[in-house]
């Protein structure tokens, strides 16, 4: 079993004692009479992603509150990871969980959904291509409110031609005059400010510079000279 597996199956078991919702009381405009009843008709791990995405939509807006985000929680970072709903987008659905003050829940479930979290991170460095990429996963990460500092070292280490390859699309795709293009960051947010000095104020820069000096292979040589320029801190350029 991966590690991420693992991290998904704590997840499943450490939130298993919440009990599960008789009802959940929505918005009477927004959601349907009884609309709950397939989504707590059987464990939920069997919830289908296609049922759950009108809930993770609307979870703790016009939906139910943060007992039954708690409940359904693994479920809903499970189909995120995956990007199984489509909509909402995985931004959204981990926004969910600043919104329900998770840093505050008991130190097992944080530290469950923490593992988790940082797994999926490592999961998405590990391939190429992967989905969803690594501009989504990081900004749904950062609406989480957790710190990014391990994730961005993890990404430092450029050790895998996977690594490299994402910081390349990275650079093409999720930056621009530098700052961040997914329309989900929060300018005003701790979380975009870490990644954006990591990206354009040295860190990610010394890590390029680090690959170069053990790095054989002549693409990924051409892709860490064609990122470098963007991300050396001003007084460098």
């Amino acid at each position: 079993m991966s590690g991420w597996e693992a991290s998904k199956r704590r997840m499943y078991d450490v939130f298993g004692h919440v009990p599960r919702p008789e009802r959940m009381d929505g918005c009477p405009h927004c959601v349907e009479p009884d609309e709950e009843r397939c989504l707590l008709a059987g464990p939920v791990e069997s919830v289908r992603a296609e049922a759950l995405a009108r809930y993770a939509a609307k979870a703790l807006t016009t939906w139910g509150g943060v007992a039954e985000l708690r409940y359904f929680l693994p479920r809903l970072l499970e189909c995120a990871a995956t990007d199984a709903f489509g909509y909402p987008d995985p931004e959204i659905v981990l926004g969910k969980l600043a919104a329900a003050d998770w840093l505050a829940w008991p130190v097992d479930e944080r530290d469950a959904v923490t593992e988790f979290l940082r797994d999926w991170w490592q999961e998405t460095l590990l391939h190429y291509p992967a989905h969803p990429p690594p501009d989504t996963v990081l900004c749904a990460l950062a609406s989480t409110g957790m710190d990014l500092t391990p994730c961005l070292t993890a990404w430092g280490r450029l050790d895998t031609d996977a690594t490299i390859t994402h910081l390349y699309d990275f650079v093409l795709t999720g930056m621009s005059d530098r700052r961040l293009t997914n329309a989900f960051w929060n300018r005003g947010d701790p979380a975009y400010r870490q990644v954006l000095a990591w990206l354009t104020g040295g860190p990610a820069a010394a890590a390029v510079e680090a690959a170069f000096a053990r790095q054989t292979s002549e693409p990924m040589l051409e892709l860490l000279a064609a990122v470098q320029p963007a991300l050396l801190p001003p007084d460098r350029r």
